[in-house]
């Protein structure tokens, strides 16, 4: 009997180191049955990226279209005049950098405007005595700054350049220069009081 009950413990005994054996092996392959960290996500790179903002506004900025030029000084116009308000009266194309300089005149004073290429943001803004010949001219004007550029740019496609006022045989006038396929420095003089072309000089 005591054989008997020392051979029942002995197989009892053998069978849980067995099952304890098993259970750690199991759970030592365990880590290695797993599915397999996901990997890092260098997928993502396939994809584009958004394009970067510069991209979206290039159209407005210089060795882009005539109209998108155009449209560009004409915003500089109205960001220049909210800036120093007062009323613009000149612009130039800053070769450059493609950005804008526009005069404003505020009273006996004139402000340069310093506009960005696309003609929304003030860079620099600086103010000096105005010449009488500008408050003159600017004096007898019926015809805005903007105006005078769509009226030159109707008369002659192109981009413009600058504007300035000036005096053509006592006649004060919107001095626009454009830039076409066929030439640079196209000049339309536009007469301030009414917007009538005066003269074309090519």
């Amino acid at each position: 009997m005591r054989h008997t009950a020392r051979k029942i413990a002995a197989s009892i005994a053998a069978g849980l180191l067995a099952l304890t054996v098993a259970a750690c092996s199991s759970d030592e392959t365990k880590p290695e049955e797993t599915a397999p960290s996901a990997p890092t996500q260098p997928a993502e790179p396939a994809q584009p990226s958004a394009p970067p903002a510069a991209t979206t506004t290039a159209a407005a900025e210089p060795g882009q279209t005539a109209d998108a030029r155009n449209k560009a000084a004409l915003q500089a116009i109205s960001t220049a005049a909210d800036a120093a308000k007062g009323t613009p009266f000149e612009i130039d194309a800053e070769d450059d950098e493609g950005a804008w300089e526009v005069h404003v005149m505020v009273d006996t004073r004139t402000h340069e405007v310093e506009v960005s290429a696309d003609g929304r943001t003030v860079t620099k803004q600086e103010d000096e005595e105005a010449d009488r010949d500008d408050t003159r001219r600017l004096g007898q004007a019926g015809l805005s700054l903007s105006h005078a550029i769509e009226a030159a740019l109707r008369e002659v496609p192109g981009t413009l350049d600058d504007v300035e006022l000036a005096d053509d045989n006592d006649i004060a006038v919107w001095e626009v220069t454009i830039d076409t396929p066929d030439a640079d420095d196209v000049e339309v003089l536009i007469d301030v009081r009414d917007g009538r072309v005066v003269r074309v000089d090519r």
